[in-house]
């Protein structure tokens, strides 16, 4: 029997390492439980989350890559077992790009759709965090504000008129409205959850193999590691990039450059490579109303039907500070400013010496030359 499952997401749960460790297995998945991950190269699903959705995704919708879709559903069609596919773009989804992903699907006995999701506490952090790495300016503080007054899609919530430019966040993160819109389209019974773990110390019960689970993969078979990358800032270091992002605003510097020079030099090369302090974490006032809408969004889910793999107890929020970081203090963020200057200088390549340059070094020389034959001449 022909079954796709798509996994949508959600962006920020584990997503990059879970599509990475199956890129790495998937022969041995194909092999040994009859999981197809399709694509010639790992970005084929990049292309076609974004080429499904291309009003959505305008600037990422490159014409060189038009036929990852097709090409992916080409080996999926050939295929009689399990197929997967995996994006967090997926979350963008709405009902029209549903629909039409579905009628490209049809020749599948069965569409199953996966999220992964995590709890507000942990999530909330990161997701400023990676729109920090994206340009972003709002502070943690300003960001916490706009999602709590734009608010998920629960019943009987309605934005005030005066709520503001809306900070990236629910779009991608409403578990509840996204699901929802898939489960529509597949029907309830074949949506999976699977909640990202709050402890680790339990063998058999991270992230990973309660993913394999919902795709009946034995784990075991899957012998190939992946490296483990850290992929998060320090409460000073996000203050500090936050910052300079006020100096390299879309009108400053072309985002090529952005990406090249601060995403892949600063931040991957420097700042993840330098002792961190833990991530900015939320205050008690806040802990308050996240708690209390992950509470609403939990009961929503509960009342769905929908498969959970994990526990929903894992997407609960403490009311009670878990050893969150306080705002960094000037001097710490200055103090990242100077280190991250100081490994720019050291690590960057020393510039060429230019005509004019060599041209003063010569003139040296020969000063230098002269003196020592009048010395001799004197002698």
């Amino acid at each position: 029997m022909s079954v796709v499952f798509i996994h949508i997401g959600l962006p920020k749960t584990g997503t990059t390492h879970l599509q990475d460790r199956l890129w790495r297995n998937r022969d041995l998945a194909l092999k040994t439980s009859g999981l197809l991950y399709p694509g010639n190269v790992i970005s084929d699903h990049f292309h076609a989350a974004v080429h499904l959705q291309p009003e959505r995704y305008l600037d990422w919708v490159d014409p060189a890559f038009a036929g990852s879709w097709p090409a992916l559903l080409a080996q999926m069609k050939a295929w009689p077992q399990t197929s997967l596919l995996s994006h967090e773009l997926y979350a963008t989804a709405t009902p029209e790009h549903i629909a039409t992903i579905l009628d490209d699907l049809s020749f599948a006995d069965e569409v199953h759709v996966i999220a992964t999701v995590r709890d507000l506490a942990r999530q909330l952090p990161s997701v400023w965090q990676e729109n920090v790495k994206n340009q972003r300016r709002a502070t943690f503080d300003e960001f916490l504000a706009s999602v709590h007054v734009h608010g998920p899609a629960l019943p009987g919530f309605v934005p005030p008129q005066d709520a503001g430019e809306e900070e990236p966040f629910w779009e991608f993160q409403d578990h509840a409205r996204i699901l929802a819109n898939w489960a529509k389209a597949v029907g309830s019974e074949r949506v999976h959850i699977v909640t990202v773990p709050t402890r680790r110390d339990t063998p058999g019960d991270d992230l990973w193999h309660r993913f394999l689970r919902v795709l009946d993969v034995d784990p075991q078979a899957l012998t190939i590691p992946v490296p483990s990358l850290n992929s998060s800032l320090s409460a000073a270091q996000a203050e500090f990039l936050r910052q300079l992002n006020a100096r390299l605003q879309p009108d400053d510097v072309a985002w090529q450059r952005y990406e090249r020079m601060i995403k892949g030099e600063l931040i991957g090369q420097i700042l993840f490579q330098s002792p961190s302090g833990a991530p900015r974490g939320l205050s008690a006032d806040q802990r308050d109303w996240v708690a209390t809408t992950a509470d609403d969004m939990i009961a929503v889910v509960r009342d769905s039907g929908y498969d959970v793999v994990g526990d929903l107890d894992d997407l609960r929020v403490s009311r009670l500070a878990a050893g969150d970081a306080l705002p960094p203090t000037t001097q710490d963020v200055l103090d990242v400013a100077l280190d991250s200057l100081a490994e720019m200088v050291q690590r960057t390549p020393l510039p060429r010496v230019g005509p004019r340059m060599r041209t003063r070094a010569m003139n040296v020389v020969r000063r230098l030359r002269r003196r020592v034959v009048g010395l001799r001449r004197s002698l």
